[in-house]
């Protein structure tokens, strides 16, 4: 019972310690329901903080007025870096997505610095854009995911090294 319960210990806290999966591709929001005409559109960017040569997957979500997923719309993802200069032009389609209710698309993160990720969107006579910035960098420091999957690991390894001794305390009775 007791190396059960250490097993179930164990799980928990390896199962705790990893970031949920999204069926979308995932990462962090980046523009969360803003408005496009009567449209709302939220915009996902994995890795949340890319390094250069890095694949960088962005995320569309879109909805129509009555908050159902919009899914006859045009979205065009562009990169520009700070001089105004455009880097990368791509379209984000339900075709390339995973999940079929979202526009995706992926595109190389280009050398350090600080750009622009613009989503253009068309819908008949609706089109509008929502944009947010983003720094590219080489990452300098600890790598925290890394830590606490060793760290992870060590405790699990601990709970499996106590467990198997099936060291049996006899109550001090006098």
């Amino acid at each position: 019972m007791k190396r059960l319960a250490g097993l179930l210990v164990g799980l928990v806290m390896l199962v705790g310690g990893i970031r949920p999966l999204h069926a979308h591709g995932g990462g962090e929001i980046k523009i969360g329901r803003e408005p496009v005409g009567p449209y709302k559109l939220t915009v996902w960017m994995n890795p949340p903080q890319a390094q250069p040569g890095e694949t960088i997957h962005i995320t569309v979500g879109a909805l129509a007025e009555d908050d159902s997923p919009l899914l006859d719309a045009e979205m065009l993802v562009t990169m520009t870096d700070v001089s105004g200069a455009i880097v990368i032009t791509k379209p984000a389609t339900n075709q390339q997505a995973t999940n079929k209710l979202f526009y995706e698309t992926d595109f190389p993160a280009p050398d350090e610095g600080l750009y622009e990720i613009s989503v253009s969107m068309t819908r008949g006579d609706v089109s509008g854009q929502v944009a947010f910035q983003t720094e590219i960098q080489t990452t300098r420091g600890v790598n925290w995911l890394v830590v606490g999957f060793v760290g992870i690991g060590v405790v699990l390894a601990g709970a499996l090294f106590l467990a198997s001794r099936n060291v049996k305390i006899e109550p001090d009775i006098h």
